[in-house]
């Protein structure tokens, strides 16, 4: 099986998540720079099963306001359309695929929710310390930028225990297992899947290119800010004494994000306790984030 053969049959498949109604029309209205606050507000009020997670979520510790926004249309004066976008859009990929909770030779979605929180939290941080990016894009960006593993964990099994396994034994990365074993890697299956939501294009390349840059993305900086969090996610969760590699990093992201990289032992200890705070926000189980 191809390349091209994976993405058709991905395409084919009729229980393959999309985006709750609520939050493609989202997306679509926020290409409108015309549209209103009122109806943007009424649109996303429609679902109200969305409305007291959004109200849940900007009253969080991320966002740090001092009084308490009880209404959508509160929420987007004070946040604005791009970060109740965000907002939508992460609740709801989070609620569609974490419903699978079941666990396969080692690999366990809450796990991997609880990676990808992390490397979001990071993304975040980074892009508030280095106003590269702005830091709603950059934690969405994070978010979602390994989403394709969790669809060749659902639907492709067999490709994903190949994959598996080979990381394991061989001591690689998932990454380098993929391109060693099968024909596509999560990253570009990611990239497809956010096109199919239509998502923007600055995270789609997010997502498509985090682990090979391509300076051709629609946003580099949201994309270097999201593979350096990754690798610092990756290097830090477990054992926080760990030193950065320079080396796996993308030599114009260590240039722009130098302070932070090396400073990365004194900034992470505060950062982990954020991504603590998601996972429990989000209701991701508890355990070692990896």
């Amino acid at each position: 099986m191809d390349s091209k053969t994976i993405l058709k049959k991905l395409d084919r498949i009729d229980d393959l998540p999309t985006l709750p109604f609520i939050a493609m029309e989202v997306n679509k209205m926020l290409q409108d720079y015309d549209i209103s606050i009122n109806k943007l507000t009424k649109t996303i009020e429609k679902d109200q099963a969305i409305v007291p997670k959004i109200l849940k979520l900007v009253n969080s510790a991320f966002f740090g306001f001092r009084s308490k926004i009880g209404s959508i249309s509160h929420a987007v004066v004070l946040l604005g359309f791009n970060t109740v976008r965000n907002a939508v859009v992460s609740i709801s990929i989070i609620d569609t695929f974490s419903k699978n909770k079941e666990a396969l030779e080692g690999f366990d979605v809450a796990e991997f929710w609880r990676h990808s929180l992390a490397v979001a939290v990071i993304s975040r941080h980074l892009a508030e310390k280095t106003r590269l990016q702005l830091p709603d894009d950059s934690f969405t960006g994070g978010l979602l930028h390994d989403i394709g593993k969790i669809v060749l964990f659902q639907y492709f099994q067999d490709l994903f225990k190949k994959v598996w396994t080979s990381a394991k034994e061989n001591n690689l990365s998932f990454y380098d297992a993929e391109k060693k074993e099968i024909p596509i890697t999560h990253a570009r299956i990611g990239g497809y899947l956010a096109k199919k939501w239509q998502l923007p294009e600055s995270l789609t390349d997010a997502i498509k290119y985090h682990h090979a840059l391509s300076k051709n993305a629609n946003n580099l900086n949201l994309l270097m800010t999201v593979h350096v969090a990754d690798i610092i996610a990756n290097s830090f969760i477990t054992d926080q004494k760990n030193k950065l590699d320079f080396s796996l990093i993308y030599p114009d992201a260590a240039n722009l994000m130098k302070p932070q990289l090396e400073t990365v032992s004194e900034w992470f200890p505060e950062v982990s306790e954020k991504i603590e705070s998601a996972c429990q926000f989000f209701d991701i189980g508890e355990g070692d984030l990896k």
